[in-house]
């Protein structure tokens, strides 16, 4: 009989277009799936006072006082994902055999992947192929991850696929290319990008069914106090703008309070989630 059910919930599920393991709230206490998008290199009063971003900041939770780690950038994404400040000899690529997130997730059987645009497969560890940038691409540093656990690395085009098929996993950590962060192109062409990506997701009520969506930063551009733009996107988000200190641990320790993970490293246990910001 309880097979038979099963069978029931997943085929009902399958009619619908909805994915039976996000049918509920079972995966996740605020949300049962993350997509964090990282950019690059803006400080936070340019890109508050860009209309994409700005509109942004009123549909979501506005984080006006969120920080980097530290400059440059790679260690910023080390962090994101690590719980740790990990020294780097400026952003020159390193493989490390940390602990990261992937390791929790793994624990606790919830999925994850790294999606990386122009991304060139078969576990490329080059620091650098066209517009894809292995820096931006914060697993692919993992000895752990190199040996056993590429497949979770995967293009921008299989994000695509992923949201058509309703196969997206728990965890979704979203490398643009280097023009697409804004990197080699700046603020304004990062905007145009985000717009196009993201617009679609946030009109697919499928898709936003249990999905928190984090726009934020790797680091300031000149600011020496690392403030940048940070934007909390849910059905369960109170828009408004939000004054306490943040960083990119406190996101880290937010999804792992989220998902009952534990924590990482001395960063993100002293780390607060962000709270304040659900409507229940």
């Amino acid at each position: 009989m309880m097979r038979f059910f099963k069978y029931f919930i997943f085929s009902i599920c399958f009619l619908f277009g909805t994915n039976p393991a996000f049918s509920s709230n079972e995966s996740g206490h605020h949300f049962q799936r993350v997509l964090i998008i990282v950019l690059e290199n803006q400080n936070y009063e340019d890109v508050i006072l860009d209309p994409y971003f700005k509109s942004l900041a009123k549909r979501g939770a506005n984080l006006t006082d969120f920080h980097a780690i530290t400059h440059p950038s790679y260690p910023n994404y080390l962090a994101m994902i690590t719980g740790q400040w990990i020294h780097t000899p400026g952003d020159f690529q390193i493989n490390l055999n940390e602990r990261t997130i992937a390791d929790l997730l793994n624990a606790k059987g919830l999925s994850w992947k790294n999606y990386a645009e122009d991304y060139p497969g078969n576990c490329f560890t080059g620091s650098q192929s066209g517009l894809y940038a292995r820096k931006h691409v914060p697993f692919m540093s993992f000895i752990s991850i190199q040996s056993s656990q590429c497949p979770n690395i995967v293009s921008g085009v299989a994000f695509t696929h992923d949201v058509a098929h309703h196969l997206l996993p728990n965890y979704m950590f979203y490398s643009p290319n280097m023009n697409n962060d804004g990197h080699d192109t700046g603020l304004t062409y990062a905007s145009q990008w985000l717009n196009r990506f993201l617009t679609p997701l946030l009109n697919n009520p499928k898709f936003m069914q249990g999905t928190l969506i984090i726009v934020t930063f790797d680091e300031s551009r000149h600011d020496t106090t690392n403030h940048i733009y940070t934007v909390l996107l849910s059905k369960r988000i109170k828009p408004g703008d939000y004054n306490e200190h943040y960083d990119h641990f406190n996101v880290l320790r937010t999804v792992e309070d989220n998902f009952n993970l534990g924590t990482l490293a001395d960063s993100d246990k002293e780390a607060k989630p962000i709270s304040g910001v659900w409507a229940d």
